[in-house]
């Protein structure tokens, strides 16, 4: 019987998966892209279905359909076979204990939250005659399982104890508060969207204050979810999980900032539509929306406040290499007020959407200012975003626009975006905000090596398929370190290795090929690192050191092509 990861990856197809999460083009018979891992121009992500295998000659990342899942989303091997398995429709029973988690019954419990707070919602007339007056047909408000939490303490609470989850568990989900007098429900009085995952996964809630009698000063207009084992804000977009398709089909996102923008965007057919969900967009945020496109654009309240809020998003998208478009509404209007009047006009703003520079010009333009304070703004507010464009080109053809609208030459404005640039490199960065080191193809091989010691360590010693202590001793000659038994997450490469290869009666082949792998991939950084010792010998015309880079350069390489003769 094959294992479960050969049973998913027989229904899973490679360019099925990774296309589902970035668009890939046709090439021959493997198909290409730009690359999820690292900015490029030039697609070098080559996916190749008859090897059921992916790999960038930019980046060097490759593996199957589980690595990239572990990548993209995040997460480790565990959850990419969940994730995996799940959308292939294959049950784990063999490996449910060990992967039973607190996560697994978390997404229950908001399951069954969303269907608590949909039952709410069809008792109560005046929430559904106002999401009707909002603009959203009846089969939107089921299709998204819009609902509402009541306007009392302890509703939803009762309703999941029924459900026989326990007040910390509800707690952990984020759905309940604790006081001196017990728990009560976070959401009170408020229409109820669910927040999912990019899997569609139901993680969190976001709740618009809508109680009877109740004036909305005394309270917060929206609240969501606070941050949990499963929701992150800075990892959500609402509507993501739906839009995916549609960004990569069409080729650009539209970022709103509500919920009620977002649905009515769907509704309106722009299912290429996001939203922010009222907080500030993060550089994860947009990193997602980057893996289907590298065009959105961005339309905020018309007024001065919505523009200034996507304005925190702007320089992110910028820095990433993305192009920018604003869609400009009518003063003090959102998308929703908009669609709600005239959808046309909505499709039409977006598909007019000038980009950032060209929509800052005219919007100062509109304000009527004289001519010096008019290039003062210019200077304030379009020059710090152009600074940001990546592209030389692009940024020469917007100097060339702004010189005209401001009536100077070019040079005093690419003075200005130097000294500009100048600063942001100049800038202290914060430590915290740092994004930790992608995991790269090395730690991935090594995870394995680990994975598979580690779990043949478990057995007893006539029923090892490897020589334990002759692989650690390999390692440690390979990588000039030892293993570390304590590392964090060994049972997860345990259960790795165990899934992968507890079918297999070639172990001791399979850990032979990922030795040879780790060796490949060091001594090519050691060839890296030899021919440059050899370039700079022969630029100080020192023979000695020439001569011993050359002999270097001439050993690393002959080990190469032994390795690489091995699997010819």
């Amino acid at each position: 019987m094959s294992s479960p990861t050969e049973q998913i990856k027989e229904r899973l197809p490679i360019d099925q998966v990774i296309s589902s999460y970035i668009k890939i083009d046709r090439a021959g018979a493997n198909y290409k892209a730009r690359c999820p891992f690292h900015s490029e121009k030039t697609p070098s992500f080559i996916v190749s279905p008859s090897r059921n295998t992916y790999h960038c000659f930019g980046c060097n990342r490759g593996g199957d359909i589980f690595s990239f899942v572990e990548e993209i989303e995040g997460v480790d091997f565990r959850r990419a076979l969940e994730i995996l398995a799940d959308r292939a429709g294959i049950d784990l029973p063999r490996i449910d204990p060990r992967l039973k988690s607190e996560e697994g019954n978390l997404l229950k419990i908001l399951d069954a939250a969303a269907s608590y707070y949909e039952e709410r919602l069809s008792a109560n007339n005046q929430a559904l005659e106002y999401l009707k007056g909002r603009g959203l047909a009846d089969e939107t408000v089921s299709s998204w399982r819009i609902g509402y939490a009541e306007d009392e303490w302890r509703g939803l609470l009762s309703y999941l104890k029924g459900k026989k989850f326990s007040e910390p568990e509800i707690e952990k989900a984020g759905l309940i508060i604790r006081s001196e007098k017990g728990f009560y429900d976070r959401f009170r009085g408020r229409i109820m969207f669910p927040l999912r995952n990019a899997q569609g996964k139901i993680v969190g809630f976001s709740g618009r204050y809508f109680a009877k009698g109740k004036p909305e000063t005394d309270t917060a207009k929206y609240i969501n979810t606070p941050e949990t084992p499963l929701f992150s804000k800075s990892r959500v977009l609402f509507g993501y999980d739906r839009a995916k398709q549609a960004i990569m089909r069409e080729d650009f996102a539209v970022l709103v900032e509500g919920q009620m923008d977002l649905i009515l965007s769907h509704q309106a057919g722009l299912q290429n539509t996001v939203a922010s969900s009222g907080t500030a967009l993060t550089e994860e945020q947009v990193k997602m929306l980057k893996r289907f496109s590298n065009n959105v654009v961005m339309a905020f309240d018309g007024d001065e406040a919505g523009i200034a809020a996507a304005a925190r998003g702007f320089d992110i998208a910028l820095s990433l290499g993305m192009d920018v478009r604003i869609a400009r509404l009518p003063k003090g209007v959102d998308p929703a007020d908009l669609i709600a009047r005239d959808k046309d006009a909505w499709i039409s703003a977006v598909k007019e959407a000038k980009h950032i520079i060209d929509f800052y010009l005219e919007v100062i333009r509109d304000r009527g200012l004289p001519e010096r304070e008019f290039r003062l703004e210019v200077s304030r507010l379009v020059l710090p975003h152009l600074a940001r464009i990546r592209n030389r080109i692009d940024q020469a053809h917007f100097v060339g626009n702004i010189s005209g609208a401001i009536g100077l030459p070019e040079e005093p404005i690419w003075e200005e975006i130097k000294k500009i640039e100048t600063r942001s490199v100049d800038e202290p960065k914060d430590d915290k905000e740092k994004a930790p080191a992608p995991r790269g193809r090395e730690d991935i091989i090594r995870d394995k090596i680990a994975g598979i010691i580690y779990w043949q360590e478990e057995k007893k010693k006539g029923e090892r398929a490897v020589d334990t202590d002759s692989a650690k001793d390999r390692f440690k000659k390979i990588s000039g370190e030892a293993l570390r038994p304590g590392d964090e997450g060994k049972e997860n490469l345990i259960l790795q290795a165990e899934v992968y290869y507890r079918d297999t009666e070639r172990l001791e082949e399979n850990l032979e090929e990922i030795f040879s792998n780790l060796e490949l991939m060091l001594l090519e950084k050691d060839l890296a690192l030899s021919m440059a010792a050899l370039k700079a010998a022969e630029k100080k015309k020192d023979e000695k050191e020439t001569e011993a880079a050359l002999a270097e350069c001439h050993r690393v390489s002959k080990r190469i092509n032994e390795i690489k003769g091995k699997f010819s």
